[in-house]
């Protein structure tokens, strides 16, 4: 019996050792009728589950034996089949017509699949879309281009962070944007909340992803629910944004691009030019508020604001070689990238070196490695309050603000007495810099293996390492810091993934069937050591040294986390026509208790390809005016587990010494308490939809509507005195959001020299708290405080995720004000919800027009509703520049007395006292409509023609003009609305919609050239 086993085991491995060596590599190139190269082509072998994509310069390889047929398809042009013979290289040219054939997306685990195969919604962005917008920040890049998606910039700064939610947030108070995977590995992309003492507000920070240079990506796809992210484990259930880098292919190539950039503040706020410096009516010199009396028709009327900015300059430089054999491949890339800001000595530069390289050991075994090293450094200011870089809107026009210094050199200080001072902005952005320094490495090697035809093996090993070097001075002579003051922080991040897959496909008939099983180990380890120094000894060093021992202070914090999971996939279709498909993953977690650490969650999807359908029902190939038709569907849930070491309640940093046994540390007060009982989180996912194509697919209409559940809630929150705590992460509360999503591609003119496309996308999304734990009513961001504490981020009960918390008037139940007997109006002792952030609606519309060589394409990025706090505006008030006090006579405010309850007809005086201690603590008079259409680029490409480029032995030539948010349509008075006032970094509903005195937007242009050889 064991003979004969062996006898059958030898006879089946020589079988199918003698259908593998009769494959080969067969590579080649795709062009289309006119020669240009054609990228995205699906590249089949017919009758087997054999199929790749061309590389961005059509390029392709694939395994078949002679006598098989390749098929090559790809949308807007025909199929062509080729019969594979003795030769190994295959140029093929492709026609154009209007024929509909089908996508390949890149999904989960870098697993290519056909569109039509898919049961839940997710789109790709080309690397043509990806550049064409000139962002130095990935995260920009999709801004207005992928439906459900919302990318919300921090302000005008080079390297200011960006927020990015997918289908509306998921959670209260932790991470709700989407996990970034690069080729294969996820990245990290965090934004620091604070750095060296400064809170997000003071401080907003650069978000990761930034680090990546946008002209190394080929693609990159947007898996939006959980049924689409489901295999990435805990990490995704915010969605995913997966990163497909470029590779080699073909003959050697060396491309060389630049782009020139100039930048302007796109809008500014408007301030009033009536009053001078002063107090209560009566000038005074040593005062920084514009109270005082009116200009005389004689006096200098100072633009402070408006000069106080520059026009930023900046560059980028890219080059690139790739090149391979019929076995090698290689692809290398640098980039130099320096922007200059518009508000003087801010500035973000990047460098990057990126190189990969595949090789086939044996045509069923090939090993693969990915390099890139970034640096980047960026240098800014303090913001968010008057003495950060927008203090020029605190500046009384009377006077000239670009005189700053003394003699001596020294900050001339123009205020004294009862006043608090405030740093002159020029001596902002010349002696109290935020630097930071970031050198990056992310690494991957895999290797794949194809035993048998049937069956792949692939491992994977990457490693995500940046160290960041964070600076913050306040030199002395500042109003903040007398003496001095220096805040560093030194971090080390690093998340290494392990992934093994096992990906097995087979027919059986008009069946076919595929299974993927693997498992994945996710380690990452943060550690960071920060060190402040007050009191300098020497004014003129900067150091930690330079400050007595009694003044310092070190701290080292470290973070671990480990999650281990094992997933599958399966997927059965009906004659690629009806597809069934389920997942499985369970994670292990190291940040949850071990009674909990242990959790499953599932997920299935189906597609039906109705066009198909019908014409397997009936028999005929007529579809009539529905070119191709596909309905989906698809349930998920998907785990999230707590942030690390909160399981236990951390020590202090000093020392009991005030008790009768003075020994040990105790319990930090201003930390989270631990919960030894935290369970995770679930979110659950319903979403339908449907992919149709009319007119020979010259119109193409695909939408969702979705539904997404939270429950279980881990949940950061304050504690009532009682608990003897003040912070505490506790599972109870869920969220609701629903949407709805349409994304429209037209194709109206199709000729042979010209061409016009475009493409809409709009989606809404509700986001609803639907409970809380215990008596809470809401949940509060302490990291989305504005200016003075007017408003702040928080997530309501019953109502929105997205609100605005803020100081209000008293009213009766009626909403009519209750009044002093004098007639004022008095400040509500709670703060109540005074907006709602959330937009009604969000969408963009992109135009493509190409005549012969001649390129243009533009964007309109659209969103209606959503409530911005004008916390600028606010801050205008307060110091007697805003329009809104112009009126400074008296007035009757409506309403009632609250003693006796008799309608006001007492007027009052609207003085400096009234706008400061009563018009600005009613919060609802700073909350602005954010909606806004603005034309977000233009771009006007000319390509040089062919008889032109080879007399310069050139095998490309490209010119390129961009301009950057060069129209915006909005009534919101403030720099723009687009804003998100602490940066990215702040979680739950973050702290977008807060216009927080941040460096404005700006419009810029872009002169690019571009050649290859």
């Amino acid at each position: 019996m064991k003979r004969r086993f062996l006898l059958t085991f030898f006879g089946v491995a020589l079988y199918a050792s003698c259908l593998m060596a009769q494959q080969k590599a067969v590579t080649g190139k795709v062009t289309s009728a006119n020669g240009e190269v054609l990228s995205n082509v699906t590249v089949m072998v017919k009758g087997t589950n054999r199929v790749v994509q061309t590389n961005a310069d059509g390029s392709f390889s694939i395994q078949a034996a002679p006598g098989e047929t390749l098929i090559f398809r790809l949308l807007g042009s025909g199929e062509k089949d080729q019969v594979v013979g003795t030769g190994n290289v295959y140029n093929i040219v492709l026609q154009t017509t209007d024929e509909k054939i089908d996508e390949v997306v890149v999904t989960a685990m870098g697993i290519k699949q056909q569109a039509r195969s898919l049961g839940y919604a997710a789109q790709n962005v080309s690397s043509k879309e990806i550049t064409e917008s000139n962002q130095p920040n990935l995260v920009n890049t999709l801004q207005g281009k992928v439906a459900g998606v919302q990318v919300t910039n921090s302000g005008g700064s080079p390297g200011a962070s960006s927020n990015i939610l997918i289908r509306g947030g998921s959670s209260l108070s932790l991470e709700n944007q989407p996990l970034i995977v690069v080729d294969g590995i996820p990245i990290d992309n965090t934004t620091p909340v604070s750095q060296g003492g400064l809170t997000a507000g003071t401080a907003p920070a650069s978000n990761r992803g930034i680090d990546i240079n946008p002209e190394d990506i080929a693609s990159m796809s947007v898996l939006k629910g959980p049924a689409a992210a489901a295999l990435y484990g805990l990490r995704a259930g915010s969605g995913v944004i997966i990163i497909t880098t470029k590779k080699g292919a073909g003959k050697g190539r060396v491309t060389y691009g630049n782009t020139f950039s100039f930048d302007n503040a796109n809008k500014l706020p408007e301030l009033q030019s009536k009053f001078k410096q002063g107090r209560l009516g009566v000038y005074e010199d040593n005062s920084y508020q514009s109270w005082g009396p009116e200009f005389s028709s004689n006096e200098t009327i100072y633009d402070n604001l408006g000069q106080f900015f520059q026009t930023g300059f900046g560059q980028n430089h890219d080059v690139s070689f790739s090149g391979g054999s019929d076995r090698t491949t290689f692809y290398a890339s640098g980039n130099l990238l320096q922007q200059e800001g518009i508000a003087k000595n801010t500035e973000f530069g990047r460098r990057s070196f990126r190189m990969n390289a595949d090789h086939k050991v044996f045509d069923n075994l090939k090993i693969g490695a990915n390099m890139t090293y970034m640096n980047t450094a960026r240098t800014y200011f303090p913001q968010g309050s008057e003495n950060g870089v927008m203090g020029a809107i605190y500046w009384p026009k009377n006077l000239d603000m670009t005189n700053y210094l003394n003699d001596n050199g020294t900050q001339l200080v123009i205020s004294e007495g009862s006043e608090t001072a405030i740093d002159n902005p020029y001596w902002t952005i010349n002696k109290k810099p935020i630097t930071s320094k970031v050198n990056r490495a992310i690494v991957v090697g895999d290797i794949s293996y194809d035993p048998v035809e049937w069956l792949n093996l692939t491992y994977r090993l990457g490693t995500d390492f940046y160290g960041d070097t964070f600076q913050s001075l306040t030199t002395p002579t500042s109003i903040t810091g007398l003496t001095g003051y220096l805040a560093t922080a030194k971090t080390q991040n690093q998340i290494t993934t392990s992934t093994f897959l096992a990906s097995a496909k087979k027919s059986a008939g008009d069946f076919n069937f595929s299974l993927l099983l693997g498992n994945n180990l996710e380690s990452s380890f943060r550690e960071t050591e920060t060190a402040t120094a007050r009191n300098f000894v020497d004014p003129d060093f900067v150091g930690i040294n330079n400050t007595a021992p009694k003044d310092r202070t070190v701290a080292n914090t470290i973070t671990r986390r480990r999650i281990f999971g094992v997933f599958g996939d399966f997927t059965a279709d009906w004659k690629n026509i009806v597809f069934l498909n389920f997942k499985a993953r369970n994670d292990w977690s190291s940040t949850l208790p071990k009674a909990n650490n242990s959790f499953f969650y599932p997920a299935i999807s189906t597609s039906v390809v109705l066009t198909d359908l019908m014409k397997e029902l009936s028999g005929n190939e007529d579809t009539g005016f529905l070119s191709y038709g596909k309905i989906r569907a698809a349930w998920a849930q998907v785990g999230k587990d707590a942030p690390a070491h909160r399981l236990q309640t951390t020590l202090g940093t000093y020392i009991n010494d005030f008790t009768i046994n003075p020994r040990g540390f105790i319990v930090n007060m201003n930390d989270f308490y631990g919960n030894p009982v935290l369970k995770p989180q679930f979110d659950n996912s319903w979403e339908v939809g449907a992919d149709l194509r009319f007119l020979n697919s010259r119109i193409g209409l695909d939408v969702t509507w979705y539904k997404n559940g939270s429950s279980d809630q881990i949940l950061a929150t304050r504690t009532p005195p009682s608990s003897g705590s003040f912070l505490a992460f506790l599972n109870g509360g869920s969220i609701e959001n629903k949407g709805f999503e349409g994304i429209l591609n037209v194709q109206p003119v199709k000729k042979q020299d010209f061409s016009w496309t475009f493409d809409v996308n709009f989606s809404t999304n509700k986001s609803k708290v639907i409970s809380l734990p215990g008596f809470l009513d809401r949940v509060e961001l302490s990291d989305a405080w504005v200016k003075g504490d007017a408003a702040q981020g928080a997530a309501f009960l019953n109502s929105t995720l997205f609100g605005i918390n803020g100081r209000v008037w008293k009213t009766n139940d009626k909403g009519e004000y209750l009044l002093d007997n004098n007639g004022n109006p008095q400040v509500a002792a709670n703060l109540e919800m005074i907006g709602d952030r959330n937009p009604d609606w969000i969408g963009g519309i992109t135009n493509n027009f190409q005549y012969k060589n001649l390129g243009l394409s533009f964007m309109w990025d659209v969103r209606q509703g959503g409530d911005v706090f004008n916390a600028t505006a606010y801050t205008l008030v307060l110091s007697g520049l805003s329009p809104m006090t112009l009126d400074r006579g008296t007035a009757v405010i409506p309403g009632v007395i609250e003693s006796s309850g008799a309608v006001n007809d007492k007027a009052i005086p609207m003085g400096q006292d009234y706008y400061q201690t009563k018009f600005a603590n009613n919060s609802r008079n700073f909350v602005e409509d954010g909606s806004w259409i603005r034309l977000r680029y233009v771009s006007l490409s000319y390509k040089a023609p062919a008889s032109f480029t080879e007399r310069l032995r050139l095998s490309n030539l490209q010119f390129t003009l961009t301009g950057r948010n060069l129209l915006l349509f909005t009534d919101y008075s403030g720099v723009d609305p687009e804003v998100s006032g602490s940066g990215a970094g702040v979680g739950g509903s973050g702290s977008f919609g807060f216009d927080n005195l941040g460096v404005p937007a700006t419009r810029g242009f872009d002169l690019g050239l571009k050649f290859s050889f």
